[in-house]
């Protein structure tokens, strides 16, 4: 364990970092948007959403033509495609980013009398949300770094005591924002592909040209760190990736959950947001890794989120648990009971879903953070945490808050838990023994009893874990 870290805070205020989305009522089904229905209705509840765009999938075997006039009824163009190498395997045609000369969500409505048309959705759009504060000491030693070895934190320092401090062979996958990944306390954790190199060519061949460390489908491009010294593009990411993965015994900054890891950022976040048709790709990417490249990816790290359901993001989610990748979604930061309140994606009826609710350094819920009894499974700490974003040189640290900063936690006891146990490969039941293995031994916690599966907090410090 490092001791004695000494940070310089190059940015010393502290963000509420969940994504936020208003809910988005869908019409005329009733069942709190566990429905594909078409249909929305626009009231004070609709979310934010590319107001021109929509997203359309045809019913299996639509002619050209037949879509060119479905298109025509709801005066619509075809700006993007979305056929993934994993809608591919299913043998699903994909879908269509369409733009509209009408608002969406009238769109929508036409749509629904539309025979063929089986799905047609809002492109939602995902954004920060932001408070600051200012932290106090950053020495690992004197408790600062509190989610790792703190009263209320993860216990962390206990499996690394017993020898497990992670292993290289283990994969998390970030959807989320850019991650510096030449920070020095992060460089050695992330993934470097080995099966490609910058030469303008697709030399792995899984349709991305020059995916040396991922992807970005913001940008489409390779490029996944855009982020500058003197501004905070791609500081969400880095953050919740020093969490995960921020190298230990370094002598410098922080230390992540786990000291040797693998963190393969796949970006949808860009500068004004991200979108639902840009999520899909960005977890249909962490799946294909792991399919056609053996890729021993284990969880994606999502902590965005607060909007509408969408029966097409949920396949993606669907089509990840088949392949054994744990879903850790961020519970949001409305301070709502996501019971009644949905929010998308940590309401998500999947298997692989574990959805996060933050606690604080003395074991309190605070009041941003949301949760649920009967959806989100755990507490894990969410306030004032310190980790890596970007900085002079590459050299930056900073505390943020919020549901965001809870999910890296539980996205790194997965981690964890597969260095012991699957450090070569995961399946579908070995990630269903993981996330039991992370349920079953939360901490009892009064301030999360009622308010989540489990009415405790993360524990890694615990047999199986080490």
């Amino acid at each position: 364990m490092k001791s004695k870290i000494a940070l310089v805070l190059l940015a010393a205020v502290a963000f509420s970092c969940q994504m936020q989305m208003d809910d988005l009522a869908l019409s005329p089904n009733g069942n709190n948007g566990n429905s594909s229905a078409l249909g929305l209705t626009q009231n004070s509840n609709v979310g934010k959403i590319s107001s021109n765009e929509v997203l359309i999938k045809f019913k299996s075997g639509t002619s050209e033509a037949g879509k060119l006039n479905a298109l025509k009824a709801i005066t619509g163009t075809i700006k993007e495609q979305i056929v993934t190498q994993e809608m591919k395997n299913e043998g699903d045609e994909g879908f269509y980013v369409v733009k509209t000369n009408i608002n969406a969500i009238e769109a929508i409505n036409r749509a629904a009398g539309n025979s063929l048309i089986e799905i047609a959705e809002p492109n939602q759009l995902y954004t920060h949300q932001q408070t600051t504060t200012t932290p106090n000491d950053l020495y690992y030693g004197t408790g600062q770094l509190w989610g790792l070895n703190g009263t209320y934190g993860s216990n962390a320092n206990v499996a690394w005591a017993n020898n497990n401090t992670g292993r290289s062979t283990v994969y998390i996958g970030v959807i989320d924002e850019g991650v510096m990944f030449n920070h020095p306390d992060l460089i050695d954790n992330i993934w470097i592909n080995p099966n490609e190199i910058v030469d303008g060519l697709d030399n792995d061949r899984n349709g991305f040209i020059d995916d040396v460390r991922g992807w970005d489908f913001a940008n489409n491009d390779a490029s996944v760190y855009d982020g500058l010294s003197t501004n905070d593009i791609d500081s969400h990411g880095t953050h919740v990736s020093g969490t995960i993965g921020g190298l230990g015994n370094n002598s410098i900054g922080v230390v992540g959950m786990n000291w040797n890891v693998k963190i393969i950022p796949s970006k949808f976040l860009g500068a004004t947001g991200g979108s639902t048709s840009n999520a899909i790709k960005a977890i249909d990417y962490l799946t294909n890794l792991k399919k056609s490249k053996g890729i021993n990816i284990v969880a994606s790290n999502n902590s965005w989120g607060g909007g509408g359901y969408s029966k097409l993001l949920l396949a993606a989610i669907q089509r990840a648990d088949k392949a054994g990748i744990l879903f850790i979604a961020a519970a949001g930061n409305a301070g709502s009971n996501i019971d009644n309140v949905k929010s998308y994606p940590a309401s998500y009826a999947s298997p692989n879903v574990i959805a996060v609710s933050a606690i604080d350094a003395n074991g309190l819920v605070p009041s941003w953070s949301n949760f649920g009894v009967k959806t989100v499974a755990l507490g894990a700490p969410g306030a004032n945490i310190i980790s890596t974003v970007p900085g002079p040189n590459g050299v930056g640290y900073a505390a943020y808050n919020g549901t965001s900063m809870a999910t890296p936690h539980v996205s790194a006891a997965v981690a964890l838990y597969a260095a012991k146990n699957f450090p070569s490969s995961t399946t579908q039941i070995n990630s269903q023994a993981i996330k039991k293995a992370i349920l079953n031994n939360t901490i009892p916690t009064p301030s999360l009893s009622g308010k989540t599966i489990t009415g405790g907090r993360l524990n890694v410090g615990v047999v199986g874990f080490y």
